[in-house]
């Protein structure tokens, strides 16, 4: 899992101050991951648990310059609400990076729920060899333009 979690940090730039918000499911090795990557760079890590998330929740608006979600799609009654819950929480020109089991998840609906959702420069990555990751960026004007 080292060389995985060492290919997975080069999807970061780092830069003082980073916020990343971290919405998982479990998978420990990620979130002990980030919670090291945002000490080093002086920055700040806003975890939740899904089961902490309400189907309508809402957090701070451009607030995150990263959002990794593990794991947890299948968890949400509401797939589309749900990104764009985060989409909002995303500063403009910031990332979501999503982790996903292979076996519950296909990289074609995590692309069109994104596309969905306004984020583009959508790409899959193979690092995990249990989980699809889907990265894009929101751009601003783009799309929902918020």
């Amino acid at each position: 899992m080292k060389k995985e979690l060492q290919e997975f940090k080069e999807l970061f730039e780092s830069s003082p101050n980073i916020a990343i918000l971290n919405i998982d499911n479990g998978l420990e090795e990620i979130s002990s991951f980030l919670q090291e990557f945002t000490h080093q760079n002086q920055g700040e890590l806003h975890q939740k648990n899904i089961q902490e998330v309400h189907p309508r929740f809402r957090l701070k608006d451009r607030n995150f310059e990263y959002a990794v979600i593990s794991d947890c799609l299948n968890s949400v009654e509401t797939q589309e609400e749900f990104i764009n819950g985060v989409y909002h929480s995303l500063e403009n020109s910031a990332f979501i990076i999503l982790l996903e089991k292979k076996q519950s998840s296909s990289i074609a609906k995590m692309y069109e729920l994104l596309d969905t959702c306004n984020f583009r420069a959508i790409n899959s990555i193979d690092i995990f060899p249990s989980y699809n990751l889907v990265m894009a960026k929101k751009l601003h004007m783009w799309g929902a333009g918020q």
